[in-house]
């Protein structure tokens, strides 16, 4: 009996995303790559499509160390639909490849990327300042509640879709360690 209620416990905490709280400890993949690691979690086959289309997932096949701020699927659904057709469109007649704006989708994958690995552990200042892959300043809010929140810095230019505001998103658990770095879930697309 003490069994069964212990799976239900495990079995209920897996059902909703978590925010994330300093203690949390990354599910290990050592000798997963990231993409391998993300494709065996299931939380990222939206961002794992954008990554293979861009053609940045061969850079996080290499051999790192990366940090990957990993947008859930929710995290990619939360990308307005006009700004994900342009991006990753469906071939219609018009567009019979189905391709779109490969720069702007590599750009948005790369401001997902850090070179290095952070662990959460490593955000242990209020405002911990990276830079990603593709030139852009990001930075690390741990809040009152001791929860983390991804942020732009360096929130200058329309970038992709027009947009020019700063979209922050919450660092969630669990994190996944691979052989060449680790990745970092959000629960929303940080757009630039």
């Amino acid at each position: 009996m003490q069994r069964r209620h212990i799976f239900a416990i495990a079995a209920g905490s897996l059902a909703a995303p978590s925010i994330l709280h300093a203690q949390s400890v990354a599910i290990p993949q050592p000798r997963a790559s990231i993409p391998d690691a993300m494709t065996a979690d299931g939380r990222f086959t939206g961002f794992m499509e954008m990554l293979q289309r861009s053609g940045v997932i061969n850079t996080l096949r290499g051999a790192g160390d990366f940090t990957v701020f990993a947008p859930t699927n929710a995290g990619i659904d939360s990308i307005p639909a006009n700004i994900r057709a342009g991006l990753m469109p469906t071939p219609t007649n018009s567009n019979p490849s189905g391709i779109g704006d490969q720069q702007a989708l590599m750009a948005l994958c790369n401001l997902h990327i850090v070179d290095g690995i952070h662990p959460v552990s490593s955000f242990n200042t209020p405002n911990t300042a990276l830079r990603s892959r593709n030139g852009t300043g990001l930075r690390v809010e741990q809040t009152q509640e001791r929860t983390y929140r991804l942020v732009l810095a360096d929130a200058v230019g329309p970038g992709v879709g027009g947009l020019n505001f700063a979209r922050p998103a919450t660092i969630l658990v669990p994190a996944v360690m691979a052989g060449n770095g680790i990745i970092l879930p959000i629960d929303t697309a940080l757009l630039k």
